[in-house]
Order: C-alpha cells, then sequence, then structure tokens
C-alpha cells in the first residue's frame, strides 16, 4: 500500500507530465502547471480527495443493504429477516425473507 508521500510524488510526476503535454498543444502554460504541482497546492488537492473519497465510503456503507450486510457479519447474529428487495442486494445465507 501507498503511504501519503508516495501518492504525492505519484500525483506530482503525472500532473507534470500531463502539463507538459497541455502546454505542448497550448492548453496550459507553465505557470499554471507549475501552479498545480506545487507540494502546497499537491497536498490540497490529495487531502480533498482523500476526505470526498472517505465520505463517499461512508455513505455507500450504510445504505440498508450495506448495515444488512455488516449485521449478517456479526457472529451473534444467526438469521435476519428482510423484505425481498432488501434481500436481493445482500449476498449472504443469514439473510433471508420475513
Amino acid at each position: 500500500m501507498m503511504n501519503t508521500a508516495q501518492v504525492a510524488a505519484a500525483a506530482r510526476i503525472l500532473i507534470v507530465f500531463l502539463g507538459g503535454i497541455a502546454v505542448n498543444r497550448g492548453l496550459a502554460t507553465q505557470e499554471q502547471v507549475d501552479f498545480l504541482s506545487d507540494v502546497t497546492m499537491l497536498t490540497a488537492i490529495v487531502g480533498g480527495v482523500a476526505a470526498v473519497v472517505a465520505a463517499g465510503y461512508g455513505v455507500w456503507l450504510r445504505r440498508p443493504a450495506g448495515l444488512v450486510a455488516l449485521a449478517a457479519k456479526l457472529p451473534e447474529v444467526s438469521e435476519i429477516k428482510a423484505a425481498p428487495r432488501l434481500v436481493n442486494r445482500v449476498d449472504d445465507a443469514k439473510v433471508t425473507v420475513r
């Protein structure tokens, strides 16, 4: 797994590479590419993306099917009865139709 410094370095390399192409084609200026590849700006971008991904994952995990799937994984739960549309979304034998 990559740590934050490695992700930032990889993102900086990618921005410089794509920025070089954009400058060559006249889509951006060298100053714009330098601004985006700055360490402070890159840290803010990576942090913002990480926050959005974490929030999205949290929302996705707490949807009804996600909550039922998490509950079904608990060893003390032997059976969960739910509506048919919810049972179809959870791939676990403990979840059955009520």
